[in-house]
């Protein structure tokens, strides 16, 4: 994501041992991979199972993988609050929002406990927080509500800390993400994917089908905008293997930021592969276009997040377009925690664009 970067160490210093890693672009109005807020896990290897249960590398991407499942429809019947989520999916029971009506999303990918639950939610609700780091009883805890239950996954860099870290092997990491020491790009070329992806479906299936997710957010979709080791080809070849990998728990999974970096002609497999949009700051650089243009997600009547840290978006044009928008704060941490900002277009109370 296109945000300032922040002192590591100050960042050490929240909640826990958990620090954020905010990777800088390349200083392009379309550096959108800056790495987003992500609290690291440092505790049991849970990954080097993972690995092998994905199959390695000669695993079928195609076929469900193990877990305890997902309850990805569970959480559509209704809202504890009083208001309908939308239920929109297909036969697997997929989640596909919809633009009907606004969407609440509540980004605490920096931080979460229960405890940051928020009161007073009507319609449709949606929860995205870091998926190593959440448990099966926050899942729970979110889907009591009514709400969706969204699990934030990096599958374009390498943290430390990560549980799966010592997984990757060093012929598939690259260089460092800038401004963050010890955070490396990973290199998504046609050579590597065989490697790299049966590593993303042992994270999908264990840190978020198994906890009960109902959709995932993958970040770090376009390492071809911010380093010369990976081209824009194979990049949107492993994108959308990402969200077939997704598909085939059956998981939800939306497109993070990718839609500002295509041209036209590449809308409709991205539309295929993913179900809906989160876009960082469109209205600071003028880039929301990208989700209104015909044969984007809008006008496909696919739900699109805007989330702005810096100016507030233009809530007119945003209702008008049926964008969910908001202005957050940088860390994106929970809603009991120092520093917390969120203020959307729509109000959590209402319904209706």
């Amino acid at each position: 994501m296109r945000r300032t970067s922040v002192s590591l160490l100050a960042l050490w210093a929240i909640a826990s041992s958990s620090w954020i890693a905010c990777g800088s672009s390349d200083g392009s109005t379309h550096g959108n991979a800056v790495q987003d807020a992500e609290a690291s896990a440092a505790s049991s290897n849970d990954s080097g199972t993972s690995a092998s249960s994905s199959g390695g590398s000669g695993s079928s991407l195609d076929s469900g993988s193990s877990g305890s499942g997902s309850s990805s429809s569970g959480s559509s019947s209704g809202s504890s609050s009083g208001g309908a989520i939308d239920s929109a999916s297909d036969a697997s029971g997929v989640w596909r929002p919809t633009t009907a009506a606004p969407i609440h999303f509540h980004w605490m990918i920096g931080s979460f406990t229960t405890a940051d639950i928020l009161p007073n939610q009507e319609g449709q609700v949606v929860y995205d927080v870091d998926g190593a780091n959440s448990s099966a009883s926050d899942v729970a805890a979110i889907h009591a509500t009514g709400a969706i239950a969204v699990c934030y996954v990096d599958v374009g860099t390498l943290e430390p800390g990560r549980p799966d870290y010592d997984s990757f092997p060093s012929s598939v990491i690259g260089p460092d993400v800038q401004g963050w020491p010890g955070e490396k790009w990973l290199l998504v070329t046609a050579a590597n994917q065989s490697t790299i992806l049966p590593l993303m479906q042992a994270r999908f299936a264990n840190w978020c089908q198994a906890k009960g997710f109902d959709a995932i957010e993958p970040d770090n979709l376009d390492a071809w905008t911010n380093i010369s080791n990976v081209t824009e080809g194979d990049n949107v070849a492993y994108d959308l293997a990402i969200g077939k990998l997704a598909h085939s728990l059956p998981l939800s999974i939306g497109l993070k930021n990718v839609m500002t970096d295509l041209d036209s002609s590449q809308y409709a497999s991205f539309l295929a592969a993913f179900d809906w949009a989160l876009n960082e700051q469109c209205f600071e650089y003028s880039e929301c276009g990208a989700y209104t243009a015909p044969g984007s997600f809008l006008p496909a009547g696919r739900a699109v997040w805007d989330v702005e840290y810096n100016v507030s978006p233009d809530c007119t044009q945003a209702n008008e377009e049926h964008m969910n928008a908001q202005l957050t704060d940088l860390d994106l941490v929970g809603a009991t925690a120092s520093g917390y900002e969120y203020t959307p277009c729509i109000p959590d109370s209402q319904t209706t664009w």
